[in-house]
């Protein structure tokens, strides 16, 4: 990098560009708060202030990773404010906001470290103007500190990959780990990553460091997640990994009549809990809580406990809807994965522009057809690639399964700008080798 000033000096540009409009979103956050940033703010208030991860009003704490609480405490600890809102922490704004700035230059080294410097800016400059990662820094949601923690954990892949072993394979198990506790739904990413990991080693150095490496990325993921997974068990009498939102999740992301939403959802259950709850006759389906049709769902299916209950209606709903009628359930999933890429997420704002939309496409597109052709030009033998393009594949599938929505993609909208940034390079080199190949033979 120091041979490289005019790189460092966009990227110091670009990093200015992307804190500023952090910082300023981060000034002026919507007094609306969202039920997720509700429950993180108590919970963060309460661990602040009492040294418990719960609250009075929470029936279960442990459905929230405790990644951000953590940070967000941390920010109320160094820097108490009150504002009018009962469950809100005004210092974390700034941090947020650091996140995210942070962000674009760990984004730029991640994929120096894969295509180069020119793929690198392009990849920093089109994470520090996207609308949605500005915004976040207004909401105190998982997003800012999930997408840094996230791309620091996937420089310790790239990094394990390119030097295998059992130490840089638990080191980079240990950062995915992290990334785990801030967001849940990547449960399942540090094994994907270590298996690649291991393979990459094998294929290198032979089955011994293939197997080292493997058990050295479980191992890190296994020491970072293992007191918080035993915490979360304990809490709720059974074996739970992280957080214990999975059932619930599972149940409305596999009901078909409500087409895997849970405004689909309340839409058809309406009747029944108005039935159940008199309160709530007459009332428009979209008025009714969250909590009490799913509370409702339980009901109907008496099982030990409310999870097991609602893991129960999960199953029949695949039994249902996924043996029963596979060609609904395949018409769900193709509209789900549209939910999830076809439009960038608005936080709280209820403002919709077109212009963000037709970036946020064009980045999708960008970077899909990006890692799919740096990975053709590599003939699939690229563990970094891979590495970069494993995480979308998985949320995708995960988004499938489970309820789909636009903010979902934002933890990993980063690595479709690094796919952008690795197809601007590749666009670059192949006219540069159209242009050199008429020179040669004119000097021949």
């Amino acid at each position: 990098m120091a041979s490289h000033r005019a790189v460092l000096g966009v990227l110091i540009a670009l990093t200015v560009l992307g804190g500023a409009l952090r910082g300023y979103a981060a000034s002026r956050p919507d007094p609306y708060q969202s039920v997720d940033e509700r429950a993180y703010a108590r919970l963060a208030r309460n661990l602040a202030r009492h040294g418990t991860y719960r609250a009075p009003e929470m029936k279960d704490p442990t459905r929230w990773a405790p990644g951000a609480p953590a940070l967000f405490t941390l920010a109320q600890l160094v820097s108490p404010a009150h504002t009018g809102l009962v469950w809100d922490i005004p210092s974390a704004y700034p941090v947020q906001a650091a996140c995210g700035t942070l962000l674009i230059p760990a984004l730029f080294v991640l994929v120096l470290l894969v295509a180069g410097p020119l793929a690198g800016l392009v990849a920093a400059g089109a994470v520090a103007i996207y609308p949605p990662l500005i915004n976040a820094s207004g909401d105190l949601l998982t997003e800012p500190l999930g997408t840094l923690v996230l791309t620091a954990a996937l420089i310790a892949v790239v990094l394990a990959l390119r030097r295998p072993g059992a130490r840089s394979a638990f080191a980079a198990g240990a950062a995915l780990g992290a990334a785990v506790l801030v967001r849940a739904d990547l449960l399942l990413i540090p094994v994907v990553l270590a298996l690649l990991m291991g393979g990459v080693a094998w294929s290198r150095a032979g089955r011994r460091t293939g197997l080292r490496a493997l058990a050295g990325a479980l191992a890190g993921s296994l020491l970072l997640l293992g007191p918080w997974t035993a915490y979360v068990s304990h809490f709720n009498g059974r074996f739970v990994p992280v957080s214990s939102g999975g059932s619930s999740n599972l149940f409305v992301g596999t009901y078909l009549p409500g087409d895997g939403t849970m405004f689909g959802l309340k839409k058809a259950y309406a009747p029944r809990v108005a039935r159940a709850l008199p309160e709530y006759r007459g009332q428009p389906y979209w008025r009714i809580p969250q909590q009490r049709v799913i509370d409702r769902v339980a009901a109907e299916h008496p099982s030990a406990n409310r999870d097991a209950a609602l893991s129960a209606a999960a199953r029949e709903n695949l039994r249902k809807y996924l043996i029963g009628d596979p060609v609904g359930y395949a018409g769900m999933a193709v509209r789900k994965v549209g939910r999830l890429w076809l439009d960038y997420t608005i936080g709280t704002h209820d403002v919709r522009l077109p212009a963000f939309k037709a970036y946020h496409l064009f980045l999708v597109l960008a970077g899909i057809l990006g890692l799919a052709a740096a990975l053709a030009l590599r003939r699939g033998r690229s563990g970094e690639l891979w590495a970069i393009a494993l995480v979308p594949l998985y949320v995708t599938a995960v988004n499938i399964v489970l309820v789909s929505e636009a903010r979902h993609n934002l933890v990993v909208m980063p690595l479709l700008c690094a796919g952008a940034g690795i197809g601007a390079d590749l666009a670059v080199r192949a006219v540069r080798r159209a242009r050199a190949v008429p020179r040669a033979a004119v000097e021949a």
